[in-house]
């Protein structure tokens, strides 16, 4: 397994000269479509400006059921698989009542106590979880079926041409006098086996340095294509601002963003650290960090309208959110907004679900 590992990292250092070139900024064919993202942004722009309708779902609160921050959620035949930061997934009804909490924390078979991703396969109605280097699934059921371990670290999962995808790799790989970080795609047979990879990162940095940020959103799947952004948090001396689309196995610059100068600091750190891209059928979605301040940029792809928000969007005049992806092909997203404590009671109630359909 070690030969083959360091054989494909060889295979990564090849390929990657060619999508590194892609993947800067500057270096992009200027015919692909791009957005202008300026460095100022605007606060308190309200959902309800680009909202057709809002539906909330109030999720159920109990001992067994209590959530202290939604990681990520995902909806099946009426049920709602929630991931909590507690590395927990409890699934409720449409409704938002509690149903089950799927598996068991732990180290033994079936168990997790680490959860980076999941998703929930709709072909054999299977939730693949990832969790570290090992893909455990379980039935809608909730029985365990198998688990499988890989040599690297799971940071995403999904279905991508009906096939379970991984995006994964390692940080920290001692090369020479450098520490490598690297990610690829990797495609999985029925058995859950990798029958084939794309990379798409390999970088070389002087200190073994890693970072990561929970709400993951990689891949967007908008109709029957699918749209990869893969980010990186670490200091680097790019800015990687490329959406790629998938194409059978070959990765296409897609999207451009601009953002304004100044992108480096005097130091040669960057200014810029792009978290998620996620693109749906009229819009285009930027989550990102400029000058240690959370942004959002959202851009219509239609017409000339786009805004840049400190933070995120507003609710109900209280509340600034984030949109994460529901059903990018309908434009919807959906958002966490958390209740006010009670006035009669000193427990919080869990947080209630937003699936917002933009105009």
């Amino acid at each position: 397994m070690k030969i083959k590992y360091w054989l494909f990292c060889l295979r990564l250092n090849l390929s990657i000269l060619c999508f590194y070139l892609l993947s800067c900024s500057s270096t992009i064919n200027n015919d692909i479509v791009s957005f202008n993202v300026p460095k100022e942004g605007d606060s308190g722009f309200q959902l309800s400006n680009l909202s057709k309708s809002i539906e909330y779902i109030a999720l159920e609160t109990n001992e067994d059921s209590f959530l202290k921050l939604i990681q990520d959620l995902k909806f099946y035949k009426d049920k709602v698989f929630v991931l909590d930061f507690t590395s927990k997934i409890l699934v409720f009804d449409r409704s938002g009542k509690f149903l089950y909490r799927l598996g068991n924390s732990g180290d033994g078979p079936g168990e997790f106590s680490s959860v980076s991703s999941f998703v929930i396969d709709e072909q054999t109605e299977t939730v693949h979880i990832a969790s570290l280097n090992r893909l455990i699934s379980y039935s809608l059921e909730n029985e365990y079926l198998v688990e499988k371990k890989v040599p690297f670290f799971i940071d995403y999962i999904d279905v991508i041409n009906k096939k379970i995808s991984l995006i994964a790799g390692n940080d920290g790989i001692k090369y020479n006098d450098k520490y490598v970080n690297q990610r690829s795609l990797f495609f999985m047979d029925k058995d859950l086996k990798i029958s084939d990879s794309i990379p798409l990162l390999y970088i070389e940095l002087d200190k073994e340095t890693a970072a990561s940020y929970p709400y993951k959103n990689y891949i967007s799947k908008v109709n029957n294509e699918n749209f990869i952004y893969t980010p990186v948090l670490v200091n680097e001396s790019i800015i990687r601002d490329t959406l790629f689309n998938l194409v059978e196995k070959t990765l296409i610059p897609y999207l451009k963003l601009n953002f304004a100068p100044p992108l480096m600091n005097n130091k040669g750190n960057k200014l810029v650290v792009v978290k998620n891209v996620i693109l749906s059928e009229n819009y285009l979605l930027c989550e990102y960090i400029r000058n240690g301040r959370n942004m959002s940029f959202i851009g219509n792809r239609n017409n000339e309208f786009s805004i840049n928000l400190t933070d995120g969007f507003l609710i109900d005049d209280e509340e600034v959110i984030q949109l994460r992806p529901f059903d990018l092909s309908k434009d919807q997203f959906y958002f966490i907004k958390t209740y006010n404590f009670s006035n009669i009671s000193n427990e919080e109630l869990n947080p209630l679900i937003g699936i917002v359909s933009l105009q």
